[in-house]
């Protein structure tokens, strides 16, 4: 299923900018980065550029829109996690009693098998308990899980997201990583990563391991996010700052140069100075 996210809003935070409707738009949420000492400005179209499979298209509608966000949480159960898993569980409740009224979430585990939670939303009162995080085996379907994970969204989400706790290290999926990038840009997805240091049993000795850099190369194709926990840390602050991100992020939408119904690139960039800038790296074109 390949969708377009349409723009339907006004967004009175940029100069009365208006996003219109339009079936052949594609919508696409961007994180903007100020650098040290680089006075806050409101941004505009003319300020960034769109390359559609290396062809320059024009931006169509800009604006800064706080969406409701959909997200699933992600909490990896393998052994070689069990050491931060306390502290993930709660992390994620603290997270789960943050969401806004037309927010929500799906809380999912996997070692072996992914096994998800039913939706949570802002009003539920009783979230703590529904939260069991059961230590999982020595296999990790870290792939299949977000492959399958990205299935669990509806059309009538507006912001959609993944949020994954994990060392990053698949030993048994049968999907692969650039399956699941070419899946959430299908569905449009964002992919926001934790990774986490892990330790494993080498020759009867301990051995800390860094987490798999091939969860960080996920979240930056998909315009995500990516933060080094180590073996522990402030899971709760990292996971609503990422949420927080997603209510604030601009939205740009431009009108793909092809309409073929194929996989494209996209690379956007920006013209302001000491700014940098975090979006999908893919879309889906739509068919005429």
């Amino acid at each position: 299923m390949r969708q377009l996210l349409v723009i339907i809003a006004l967004c009175p935070l940029v100069h009365g900018q208006t996003f219109k409707s339009a079936l052949d738009q594609v919508a696409v949420p961007i994180t903007i980065h100020r650098g040290p000492g680089n006075p806050a400005v409101d941004f505009g179209p003319e300020d960034f550029r769109v390359f559609d499979d290396g062809r320059p298209v024009p931006i169509v509608s800009f604006g800064r829109v706080r969406q409701s966000v959909h997200v699933l949480l992600l909490l990896d159960t393998s052994r070689s996690m069990i050491e931060s898993l306390s502290q993930v569980q709660s992390a994620a409740g603290k997270v789960i009693t943050q969401l806004e009224p037309h927010d929500s979430i799906h809380v999912g585990t996997f070692s072996s098998v992914l096994r998800l939670s039913p939706a949570f939303s802002a009003d539920d009162g009783n979230l703590a308990t529904r939260l069991p995080v059961i230590p999982g085996g020595n296999m990790t379907i870290l792939y299949d899980a977000l492959l399958e994970g990205c299935g669990t969204f509806t059309n009538e989400m507006e912001r959609r997201a993944i949020f994954i706790v994990s060392d990053g290290f698949d030993t048994a999926s049968s999907a692969s990583a650039v399956s699941v990038m070419q899946r959430a840009a299908e569905s449009n997805i964002a992919i926001y990563a934790v990774g986490l240091a892990s330790r494993t049993t080498q020759r009867g000795d301990s051995v800390a391991r860094g987490p798999d850099p091939t969860l960080r190369t996920i979240t930056e194709d998909t315009g995500g996010g990516y933060v080094l926990g180590g073996t522990g840390g402030d899971f709760a602050s990292i996971l609503g700052a990422m949420m927080e991100e997603l209510h604030q992020q601009y939205v740009l939408g431009f009108t793909p140069a092809v309409a073929d119904g194929r996989l494209h690139s996209l690379v956007i960039t920006t013209r302001q100075q000491k700014t940098s800038i975090r979006a999908r790296k893919h879309y889906w074109a739509p068919l005429p």
